[in-house]
């Protein structure tokens, strides 16, 4: 385990970090003094702080020693507990030397140099805080292997070292570092949305906190020597709270997987909370198929088609096949012939039943490729940078390693490509496997022409890495002819195709597949089929995929003589019919020639898929999109979201599959009118047309 003590190493710094830090400040100072205490102001002018570049952690600790006797110590992030209570009491103060991302200005979940410096560095200057901080520490770190106790004791820190209040002539001022940081938080105090109580012992140790959420509440001192008496009877009710029965359903002493919490990106989340919270919104965000070709009722009439046909073909009775379809099933499937018959017919991928393991849905099948292929420790899998969250964030709750590549308007770019896998190799670990989506990529909408297809292929067998094909949007082309899969042109085995039924017929099915055929020769030397060890993943997770989902795709597949292309033509022409009234509506409300303020504004025009990429010379975050929902009825996705680290910054991703064009009109002059607001600070007075520009 490496240790959480690191140096500063300065040149790592970029550009882009020096400005994240200086905008950090200017927030900071656009919020000004009024509420903040004596103690950090006093604190604050006597570091210095430089508001322009990031501080050298080395500078401001002989500067603070040689005020209160304290040093700084740099360190990667979050320290053990014990380290941390053992540090406190020698008067040493650990301060993270990473920087937020310039999409976390408002709240970044990792600790970070900002926060420990600007919110908690000038109270290490007051001799009355610092003496409550190191008694405290003593008392604490006699504690440090009783989990409730560390979780009683982390309150009284929480709720005053990061989220304390103390009286100052008759008005409450802020001390706590966690509120000085934080523009929502400070707003959530000055608004009195949450209430402020009297500081009390017994109240903080009972108040449990979120360190995620805006507080619900908060404590006032009257003065640090008030929280330094604390410290006389606190060991004592610690060991009073200890002795109370756990009455409630919180379950204690409890962990849970550490990458869900902190670094889990759920964009999914807060664009659902948005959605839900501006219901009157036009939303660009879900790239879900049109329910209006959903045709339910007619696909679960096709269980009987299925049910005719395996009678038939079998011999067996109607209630011997249906019975068996409602029984557990084979843990690969029983509709394989079939869908091996659809690949053949549809994509020009020649199999045999054997080689197909179908499953809950794309994202199961995701998750089995990555977990049979991948060792945690030593292989590493490449994703497409920006890319489809689903692949990224699994590899992320699973702790597997996980390198971006960088895309371009023909797909992932190969030289970027090749260039990762020679330095991830030459470290030590391995590239086992690349995510892609070859049509129409989500989020960009880019496209990999069949000479970049080919060359991917030859790389593959060259590195030794397997390619995990996404072919979500594939047969969503609005062009003359689709482009051939990486898997109907792998010579070499290297191709792992994923598809799914949620697009073409719906999403309700649940319905998805992983198509092998290729041997591999495991570490004894055996060669075994790639989809049978699949299969065994496959038995651990889910078992087997519903007998009646199954049947109702493998009657579909039947009924339409495996030509899904075909029967879905009219959804393809009502896809592209709005892809076009999207493309005439941003060309309207956002002409540069009739509006001068939409100059140097850009997006794509997809040939396939939901998609597009609009270029923007602001940066859109979180909070642009509860501005665009809560001031202009309108939401969209920020192509951020769908970065592994930075990136698109400038960019936002637009979907029209499941909007009529009613809708899509109305919210793209509601979107040009968020841009225009952005761009000059004035809003609309009138609704925007073609013609009244500014």
């Amino acid at each position: 385990m490496s240790s959480p003590f690191v140096t500063q190493d300065e040149s790592l710094y970029q550009e882009t970090d020096h400005h994240t830090w200086s905008q950090l400040f200017e927030k900071q100072h656009q919020l000004g003094n009024e509420h903040l205490s004596s103690a950090y102001l006093e604190g604050y002018e006597k570091l210095g702080l430089n508001d322009r570049r990031i501080v050298r952690i080395e500078d401001i600790s002989r500067r603070l020693e040689a005020m209160s006797g304290w040093t700084l110590v740099p360190v990667a992030g979050l320290i053990p507990t014990r380290d941390f209570f053992y540090m406190l009491i020698n008067k040493k103060y650990p301060v993270t030397v990473y920087i937020r991302q310039p999409h976390e200005l408002d709240f970044s979940e990792q600790p970070d140099i900002f926060h420990d410096v600007y919110g908690h560095l000038p109270l290490l200057t007051n001799e009355k805080f610092t003496r409550f901080l190191t008694s405290y520490s003593i008392i604490a770190l006699k504690y440090v292997n009783n989990d409730r106790a560390v979780d009683f004791l982390g309150r009284l820190y929480w709720f005053t070292y990061e989220m304390g209040l103390i009286k100052e002539n008759g008005e409450s001022k802020v001390y706590g570092g966690a509120i000085i940081t934080s523009a929502e938080e400070r707003a959530n105090i000055e608004s009195g949305a949450a209430p402020v109580y009297p500081f009390a012992l017994d109240h903080v140790m009972n108040t449990p906190y979120n360190p995620y959420k805006l507080q619900q509440q908060y404590f006032v001192i009257n003065s640090f020597d008030e929280l330094f008496n604390v410290i006389e009877g606190l060991e004592a009710k610690l060991i009073e709270h200890l002795l109370l029965p756990q009455q409630d359903n919180v379950v204690r002493n409890f962990s849970l997987n550490d990458h869900i919490g902190k670094e889990f990106n759920d964009v999914i989340g807060f664009l659902n909370d948005t959605q839900f919270k501006y219901p009157e919104a036009i939303s660009f965000v879900a790239g879900q198929p049109d329910e209006r070709f959903f045709d339910i009722e007619d696909h679960i009439a096709s269980f009987d088609t299925y049910v005719r046909y395996r009678t038939e073909k079998t011999g067996s009775t109607r209630t011997e096949v249906v019975n068996k379809i409602g029984q557990y099933g084979k843990t690969k499937g029983f509709i394989n012939d079939l869908v091996a018959e659809y690949l053949k017919v549809e994509e020009d991928i020649k199999v045999t039943p054997e080689d197909i393991l179908m499953t809950v849905g794309a994202q199961e099948a995701f998750g089995i490729v990555v977990a049979t292929l991948c060792q945690q420790e030593k292989d590493v899998v490449l994703v497409e940078d920006p890319g489809y969250i689903g692949v990224s964030a699994f590899a992320k709750v699973f702790n597997y390693n996980m390198a971006g590549v960088s895309i371009d308007e023909e797909g992932i770019d190969l030289k970027a490509l090749r260039n990762k896998i020679l330095a991830i190799n030459g470290s030590g670990k391995r590239v086992k496997l690349l995510y892609v989506i070859p049509d129409y990529q989500n989020p960009s909408g880019s496209c990999m022409p069949i000479g970049n297809r080919l060359k991917l292929l030859e790389m593959a067998q060259q590195y030794n890495f397997m390619i995990l094909e996404d072919s979500v949007y594939n047969s969503f082309t609005y062009a003359q002819k689709k482009n051939p899969t990486l898997k109907s042109l792998d010579r070499y085995g290297r191709v792992l195709y994923v598809g799914s039924f949620s697009k073409s017929l719906f999403p309700g099915l649940r319905i998805g597949m992983i198509v092998g055929g290729q041997l591999v020769e495991n570490h004894c030397g055996d060669r075994v089929s790639l989809i049978d060890e699949m299969t065994k993943v496959k038995a651990q997770m889910t078992n087997n995929t519903s007998g009646i989902s199954q049947a109702m795709l493998g009657g579909v597949l039947l009924a339409k003589n495996f030509r899904l292309s075909e029967w879905n033509r009219a959804k393809f022409e009502s896809y592209k019919m709005k892809r076009d009234h999207m493309l005439a509506a941003l060309d309207k409300y956002l002409d540069p020639q009739t509006h001068e303020w939409a100059a140097g504004i850009r997006w794509t025009r997809p040939e396939g898929g939901f998609f597009i990429k609009m270029s923007l010379p602001f940066e859109v975050d979180d909070q642009s999109v509860m501005d665009a929902a809560s001031q202009f009825h309108v939401i969209f996705s920020p192509m951020r979201y769908f970065y592994l680290k930075t990136g698109g910054e400038h960019e936002l991703r637009l979907t029209f599959s499941n909007l009529s064009r009613e809708m899509i009109e109305k919210g793209v002059r509601q979107l040009a009118q968020f841009i225009r607001w952005n761009v000059t600070g004035v809003k609309a007075t009138q609704p925007l047309t073609a013609g009244n520009a500014i």
